[in-house]
């Protein structure tokens, strides 16, 4: 994506972030802050829990290597990893070249790599895995249209080809699959070009993908687990915060408004920041499940505040470890990525 391209597509996000602040109301917002008070601790303390289950997937995932790296640098890499992530202007994966700049000289840069996109595979197919359970739980549990529950079936069965693709991937690799696929895009054809004579080391890192699947079936399935179990666990802070301005709501009803938000924010994840598509994702949502749908730009502004605090306590451990975060080391990183695996 071009420069250009970027600066407009913020330039579009602002715009509708501001719409729909102002089509709110600033007294609204401030007058739900006053209502929300100390529910601000628990929205912000449940993340510290979906961090170290992510943290438990890693170290599954990792496995034999991990009596290298003790487990409170997997679950500092983790929270700092996603903060670079949030911080990514558009297409958030600044992360991955970091986690993997922070693992290499544990395990070197080829099992770096693998981890890291077995990591970044299973924390992808969580997602898919989630939404299909709560569609599931949806339409059994919540009242909603037809028109909806359609929707819902003809998604739920779009998702189950994807969950079948990326299994079938961690049984045969994906390395080599993603470099054949990106050299047919002329937009990243020129970045995919120089690993195109990197078959051998391509392949090593496919031999390590399959064998997590073919060889450790128990810690991909258990890494899996506390993937979705993060995810599920992370919905509650939408339960608290509706709960703290007076919303009733149960947790099925939370559980759906978390899937639906965050499966729109990735449809729109070329937007930097997410900016207009949490806000207008979060509209949507809760209009389906009966709750005032302008709600949700004070939801999203909430779960904004919890990934600043979140942000700053990764960027804390950042600088703690002696890293820091400029573009030497992400370009660094991702050259590693690039010529090494």
């Amino acid at each position: 994506m071009s420069r250009k391209s970027k600066i407009i597509l913020f330039l579009v996000g602002i715009a509708i972030f501001n719409y729909l602040v102002l089509d709110f109301g600033i007294d609204n917002i401030l007058t739900n802050f006053q209502k929300t008070g100390w529910y601000f601790v628990p929205v912000i303390g449940v993340w510290a829990f979906v961090y170290l289950f992510n943290a438990f997937a890693w170290r599954l995932i990792i496995g034999n290597s991990n009596n290298k790296i003790p487990f409170r640098k997997i679950i500092t890499i983790t929270i700092s990893g996603f903060a670079i992530n949030y911080i990514t202007p558009s297409v958030a994966v600044g992360g991955e070249p970091y986690r993997i700049a922070e693992l290499r000289e544990s395990l070197g840069t080829s099992r770096a790599v693998s981890v890291t996109l077995l990591y970044t595979m299973i924390h992808i197919l969580s997602s898919f895995v989630f939404w299909m359970l709560v569609i599931l739980l949806a339409l059994i549990s919540l009242p909603l249209t037809t028109a909806t529950k359609i929707t819902l079936v003809i998604t739920l069965i779009a998702f189950s080809v994807v969950v079948y693709f990326f299994i079938s991937r961690h049984k045969k690799g994906v390395a080599k699959s993603l470099l054949n696929i990106t050299l047919k895009i002329p937009i990243i054809k020129k970045l995919a070009t120089p690993l195109a004579g990197k078959a051998d080391s391509l392949q090593k890192v496919d031999d390590q993908i399959t064998e997590l699947y073919l060889k450790r079936k128990p810690d991909f399935f258990l890494a899996l687990f506390w993937e979705i179990f993060a995810r599920i666990v992370g919905s509650l802070e939408n339960l608290f915060i509706l709960k703290a301005i007076g919303i009733d709501i149960n947790f099925p009803e939370a559980l759906y408004i978390s899937a639906v938000s965050s499966f729109i924010i990735n449809i729109f994840f070329f937007m930097p920041l997410e900016l207009g598509s949490r806000e207008g994702g979060l509209v949507l949502v809760l209009k389906t499940v009966g709750i005032t749908s302008s709600l949700g730009i004070y939801l999203g502004l909430v779960n904004r505040i919890r990934e600043l605090f979140w942000i700053f306590i990764g960027l804390i451990l950042i600088a703690l470890s002696g890293k820091k975060i400029n573009k030497e080391l992400i370009t660094e990183a991702s050259y590693e990525k690039s010529t090494s695996v």
